[in-house]
């Protein structure tokens, strides 16, 4: 499988050694692309203007490099260059990945192009994060809702019997709008029997009539997404296909992308890793691995799972912690106690 988005490229800007040497094996393990290493601004902003600013770039520095100065920002400012401080973070995986990856989707909250080019501390401030927002306030006013997509990879992971679940835990203290986005499956359309919960309103999209937009509701939506397509296709098709996901991503307030324990379907979210943040506005993401397999699959399969998403939001299910009761009645475990739907249970309340 072969990307079609140009893979970022990153460049180290770090006096000490043993931190740089961190952060960079920490980035090679995350399927990154180190091009540059430098160790003082001179040699920096030497290869900055050899490289030219057409290319992707994210420079992750500290500002403790020696001759060090803030105009290097202005020098090379461009809306496909990123410069992320790692000033005052602590050399922790969590930490860092968590800093880096949030600061490439912040430059998505809104077109950038229509800003003014600003320092990268001067982007991360809370008065230009604000800005960005007001900058297109009608459609964040439009969000009154809670919209939870539920994604993921190849292969059937469990993404329908997922978003049921996830739906049941929410109903608890929410009306639910349960809605079948999945236009190559359908899944959810086929299991509405299943759904004996008041509280959920089952609304199945059909493909005989092209929806481009998701149905108007009050209530909180869980919307079963199915795979999303190559994610430089999801933002460039035009089709009413391109449209609905577009309209799906840009309305969520949250996604969860699944993925189960197997070599494919690892491969597909280290590229949906690399991918997401420099393509989506500013959406929280939270990752599902369900393991399947023998034990020392297993084993290996959730490190690499652990060592993919690493600064983000992570939990880890068995397959059968997908499955229904016996009895069919699949009672939600904030209402019934349910040891089966602890996990989910606690995956739906990080989300609301």
């Amino acid at each position: 499988m072969r990307s079609e988005i140009p893979q970022l490229e990153v460049i180290t800007a770090i006096q000490d050694s043993e931190s740089e040497d961190f952060v960079s094996q920490l980035l090679f393990s995350q399927g990154w692309n180190i091009i540059y290493r430098a160790f003082d601004a001179d040699s920096l902003t030497r290869f900055m203007h050899s490289r030219g600013s057409e290319l992707r770039t994210v420079v992750i520095y500290r500002t403790d490099l020696p001759h060090f100065n803030s105009s290097i920002f202005g020098q090379f400012a461009s809306s496909t260059i990123t410069f992320i401080s790692l000033d005052g973070i602590e050399l922790s995986s969590h930490i860092i990945m968590s800093q880096i990856r949030g600061q490439l989707r912040l430059p998505m909250v809104q077109n950038r192009g229509n800003l003014p080019h600003l320092s990268a501390d001067e982007f991360q401030t809370p008065v230009f994060q604000d800005r960005a927002q007001r900058g297109s306030s009608q459609k964040i006013t439009l969000r009154t809702r809670q919209v939870i997509a539920v994604t993921g990879s190849c292969g059937a992971p469990g993404r329908t019997r997922f978003a049921i679940l996830l739906a049941e835990e929410l109903s608890i203290k929410n009306k639910i709008m349960l809605i079948d986005a999945d236009m190559r499956s359908q899944g959810l359309s086929r299991q509405r029997d299943l759904i004996r919960t008041p509280e959920i309103e089952t609304v199945p999209l059909s493909p005989a009539d092209r929806p481009r937009t998701l149905p108007m509701s009050t209530d909180m939506t869980v919307v079963d997404l199915g795979t999303l397509p190559a994610i430089s296709e999801a933002v460039s098709d035009r089709r009413w296909h391109g449209s609905l996901i577009n309209n799906v991503l840009d309305s969520s307030t949250h996604l969860v992308y699944l993925v189960k324990s197997t070599p494919p379907n690892i491969d597909e979210l280290g590229m949906f890793l690399r991918e997401f943040p420099l393509l989506a506005k500013k959406l929280p993401v939270t990752y599902v691995c369900v393991l399947a397999g023998h034990s020392r699959e297993l084993r290996e399969w959730e490190g690499k799972f652990l060592t993919l998403t690493t600064g983000e939001s992570r939990h880890i299910l068995r397959e059968s912690q997908l499955e229904r009761d016996i009895d069919g009645s699949g009672l939600p475990f904030m209402k019934a106690g349910n040891s089966k739907r602890k996990e989910i249970a606690k995956i739906a309340l990080s989300l609301i």
